[in-house]
């Protein structure tokens, strides 16, 4: 019986010993899946934060993140990232109209800084809306809503274009074309107004009419039109175009592959107008010749060739002329030209 008992004990022993170890090993386990379920929590909670520029709560996130785990690369840039936009609104006016332009230029900074920390760094676009609304909340509460541009030249209207409100960032850049015509810039973001709207015709009208006044200067980082930036990367290598030069030849080239339709001048007085900087243009090349013009008077060349009747009208310019003068700027793409305008014809376009 004593021994009987001993084997009772002993087995009973062994069993809760085991069950034990049982449940030690499932606790651990239960243990270890909030542990792992934390990992990722923080670091979601980090990345939904900083996209809401809730920067305390983004870079409490990392720093739990850091001293929990091996923090790594990725989680060194975000913190890098929410520390500067977190130092750089804190120094912001807190009101008033001196706090719109404060805030564009920050994100300006914001942009050079994300390509300051290197290959495979976060880019700026995650953040680009809110930032922006935030931008537009300021420029609301400093009654500046109605303004074509705030301080420094910066048009209102790109503002609104950041963050989708389309109708809106038209209104004002057009508000701000009347005030600054020739401001080719400002075109560049009409187009791209356009474009995000959906329509990508009146879009590429516009793009043309920034060209017309200078290619240079647009804002090809921002330009939306993927068909005309993969057109001006290829130019290089595909047409060999001076790479210094392919902004100047660009919208050429897009008028030869039908991505720009011909520019159709309705009133005479326009014309006249336009005529009038062909001239200007042609004298400085003259003056001081250089393949820039070359391309500009090519681009301005075909113009005056889709408006023949109004050319017509006009003394001291002649419809051969303007043809043989494009022929020797670019005899190649002259070629291509006269084969668009044949197909054109042919489709009664």
């Amino acid at each position: 019986m004593l021994s009987g008992s001993r084997f009772t004990v002993g087995w009973l022993a062994l069993f809760i010993t085991r069950q034990l170890h049982r449940e030690l090993r499932i606790s651990l386990k239960m243990e270890q899946i909030p542990l792992f379920e934390d990992e990722y929590m923080l670091i979601n909670d980090a990345a939904t934060a900083l996209k809401a520029l809730c920067l305390d709560d983004a870079l409490e996130s990392l720093k739990r993140y850091r001293d929990l785990y091996r923090g790594g690369e990725d989680v060194e840039r975000k913190f890098k990232i929410a520390s500067f936009l977190r130092e750089g609104l804190s120094a912001a006016p807190p009101s008033g109209p001196d706090r719109p332009p404060y805030l564009f230029q920050l994100w300006r900074f914001f942009g050079a800084f994300c390509r300051s920390l290197g290959p495979g760094s976060p880019n700026d676009d995650e953040l680009r809306r809110p930032f922006f609304h935030k931008i537009v909340a300021a420029i609301g509460e400093s009654r500046l809503a109605d303004s074509a541009f705030l301080a420094d030249g910066i048009p209102v209207g790109y503002a609104y274009l950041q963050t989708g409100e389309y109708d809106r960032a038209i209104r004002s850049l057009q508000a701000c074309l009347i005030a600054t015509p020739d401001n080719a810039v400002i075109y560049g973001y009409l187009g791209d107004a356009y474009l995000m709207r959906g329509n990508r015709e009146v879009a590429r009208q516009v793009y043309f009419e920034a060209c017309l006044i200078d290619p240079v200067v647009l804002d090809w980082n921002h330009l939306r039109d993927d068909q005309l930036k993969d057109l001006l990367e290829r130019l290089p290598e595909e047409y060999d175009c001076d790479p210094s030069l392919a902004c100047e030849w660009l919208p050429a080239y897009a008028y030869v592959q039908g991505l720009f339709r011909p520019k159709q001048i309705r009133i005479l007085e326009e014309f006249k107008t336009f005529t009038d900087g062909y001239f200007e243009l042609k004298k400085t090349a003259l003056q001081t010749p250089s393949l820039s013009h070359a391309a500009k008077l090519f681009l301005r060349g075909i113009v005056l060739c889709d408006n023949e009747p109004f050319l017509r009208m006009f003394k001291g310019i002649e419809f051969a002329e303007v043809r043989r003068e494009m022929k020797e700027a670019n005899a190649a793409l002259f070629a291509e030209y006269l084969k668009q305008i044949d197909r054109r014809r042919r489709n009664g376009l």
